[in-house]
């Protein structure tokens, strides 16, 4: 409804992303298909402006978008042995589709390296992570980072359990001394987390 009141005060046409053909692209995640619908729906409406783009360019720029846009911290794998994987999902949106995806991937044990700034609705993202992982707590080495103890006592109320870390640097170093190479380690529910770790 938003979208349709600001269409219509601009007098512009609202349009509406529709499933494309498969392209693959850098980014990883299952997420990432909705993305490149708007992306390629915004595309087409350019094209029809003039704009000479073409299915060379839009396959080529798909393929290269970190290179291009610099985006880091995407379902980025940063190290394969154990597995380390990190991602900026930092809202109830972001963290289901991330939750999906952990969801989706194989690994013996799950370890999660987590934190997040003290202005979250933490009710509406920790009901989506995963209750079978070890979690280890953390702040971020800034002023609104969620006190790791405060954090840890929330997540205690949807039955995640874990360790509480001063930084994300010794959290996650925890992490990978207790994970083996069939783990999984996850960093997230904070682009100040994730920016620590890329």
């Amino acid at each position: 409804s938003i979208f349709k009141n600001i269409a219509k005060e601009k007098n512009a046409n609202l349009i509406y992303a529709s499933t494309q053909k498969c392209y693959t692209s850098d980014l990883k995640g299952e997420y990432q298909k909705e993305n490149i619908n708007t992306v390629i729906t915004a595309i087409k409406q350019l094209q029809k402006q003039g704009w000479a783009i073409t299915e060379n360019n839009i396959e080529q720029g798909l393929l290269e978008t970190v290179a291009n846009t610099q985006l880091l911290g995407r379902w980025q794998t940063l190290i394969s042995n154990p597995k380390i994987i990190c991602d900026t999902a930092h809202n109830e949106d972001g963290i289901k589709e991330v939750a999906k995806q952990i969801s989706n991937s194989k690994y013996k044990q799950l370890h999660i390296v987590f934190g997040t700034v003290n202005d979250k609705n933490l009710d509406t993202i920790l009901t989506h992570l995963p209750q079978d992982a070890k979690y280890y707590f953390c702040n971020a080495n800034i002023v609104r980072a969620m006190n790791a103890e405060d954090l840890k006592q929330k997540a205690a109320k949807y039955q995640l359990k874990g360790r509480v870390f001063a930084s994300v640097k010794k959290a996650l170093k925890c992490a990978k001394d207790n994970a083996n190479s069939a783990d999984l380690i996850f960093v997230g529910g904070s682009t100040f987390v994730v920016a620590e770790v890329v």
